[in-house]
């Protein structure tokens, strides 16, 4: 692994030790630093801020969770990971939900759903029928639907076990969705 991605995982993991007793909000740049013995340059070469470190995080843990199953036949399996994947990481994840803005933990979130509904759409939609804006627009309108769910889920402590949830918005996006985009795709063309 190159010196950088070890950098790189030191930060974060220092982070993450640190959000085990602090809320995100009373750590600073100075105290991430102090743990993992490097200085603020050396963290600021790596990240734009601490809100960064959080996207990075996030990324770094739940692509390879989710790569390889994001289509229309399996990917709420890949939600599940990501659900399962939280709990077993609750305390950081619980904190890491009190930061709010830009890099936020559910600005990832909403990416990431977004990219999956996107995916959903395009392997559904084999003929390319779907207009991109409105493609966008429905991953768009889903993927906040999506988050709200997960976001209710882990506010109320992770406890609960999500697949019955996931069960219930895999019928909904695979039963509504798909067949939106297949009567889309029977629709004949507007002028």
């Amino acid at each position: 692994m190159p010196r950088a991605e070890i950098t790189k995982y030191a930060i974060a993991q220092s982070t993450k030790e640190l959000m085990r007793s602090l809320p995100f909000a009373s750590i600073s740049v100075s105290d991430i630093t102090r743990r993992c013995g490097i200085n603020r340059n050396t963290f600021y070469y790596h990240f734009r801020d601490k809100f960064d470190v959080i996207r990075w995080i996030f990324y770094t843990e739940i692509t390879p969770l989710v790569r390889d199953s994001m289509d229309a036949n399996s990917w709420a399996d890949s939600l599940s990971r990501l659900c399962r994947y939280m709990q077993e990481n609750r305390t950081f994840y619980l904190n890491a939900l009190t930061v709010a803005g830009q890099n936020s933990f559910a600005e990832c979130l909403l990416e990431f759903s977004q990219s999956l509904v996107a995916e959903v759409l395009r392997s559904a939609d084999r003929e390319g029928s779907l207009p991109e804006e409105d493609a966008a627009f429905v991953s768009r309108f889903y993927a906040y639907s999506l988050i709200g769910i997960v976001l209710d889920w882990a506010r109320e402590g992770m406890t609960a076990d999500p697949q019955p949830t996931i069960c219930r918005l895999e019928r909904l996006i695979n039963g509504q969705l798909l067949g939106g985009i297949a009567r889309q795709a029977a629709a004949p063309a507007e002028d």
